[in-house]
């Protein structure tokens, strides 16, 4: 990936299934949305990235960019050493709970003793991504799913257990209840293999009050 792309969208995979589903969706193809004003970002597969999703894990999407970008700025150079030599008291400083602090600290011993390799991950299925990622402690399921969308541009990620992504189901379904995990793990089937772009609108449509399917 060319290191100039920043945002999810700008990903050849990601937006030509943007542009089949705002084409073809009887639901999208209302929206009247240009993705290109689309803010999700896109990582890349290295460890600021993990570091990034554990910051992110259980805060709304406001409140994580706020803590990574003071994570960010304080550390320009983000390593498993770099974060090896920070205190508990330089966690706390950033806004991060003590078990956070120690999930990256777990994260950087593992990639320093070899037994995981964030590179490595480009270069296998998204089955094998999903056990990599949940074998270490304290990425469990919407962590892998995140990282595969952000970290790997994976075309076909649905995270059915992402609040976001079950409002905006709801609000594309038409429901008056906001649709349990099961439900929408099987409602995704529909929007295949194009599931990380409907992602997006998805959560286009959590985020935007004025938009109600009749």
């Amino acid at each position: 990936m060319s290191p100039d792309l920043s945002y999810l969208h700008q990903i050849p995979r990601i937006h030509d299934g943007l542009d089949y589903l705002l084409a073809n969706d009887p639901v999208f193809t209302t929206l009247g949305v240009d993705y290109k004003t689309f803010d999700w970002p896109y990582f890349g597969a290295d460890f600021a990235g993990l570091v990034r999703i554990v910051i992110g894990q259980q805060l709304s999407t406001h409140v994580a960019d706020l803590l990574w970008q003071r994570f960010e700025n304080t550390m320009p150079c983000i390593t498993p050493n770099a974060v090896m030599a920070l205190h508990d008291d330089d966690m706390r400083e950033f806004g991060l709970s003590s078990q956070k602090a120690g999930y990256i600290r777990g994260l950087a011993e593992a990639i320093r003793a070899g037994r995981f390799d964030p590179a490595a991950l480009e270069h296998l299925s998204d089955e094998g991504v999903y056990e990599a990622i949940t074998a270490l402690k304290g990425f469990g399921r919407w962590s892998a799913e995140i990282y595969m969308m952000f970290g790997l541009a994976r075309p076909n990620v649905w995270p059915a257990g992402d609040l976001g992504i079950q409002v905006g189901l709801q609000k594309y379904l038409g429901l008056s209840e906001r649709p349990d995990e099961k439900r929408v793990q099987r409602e995704g089937e529909r929007f295949e293999p194009y599931r990380t772009a409907a992602s997006l609108l998805l959560w286009y449509m959590k985020s935007n009050a004025d938009i109600n399917v009749a």
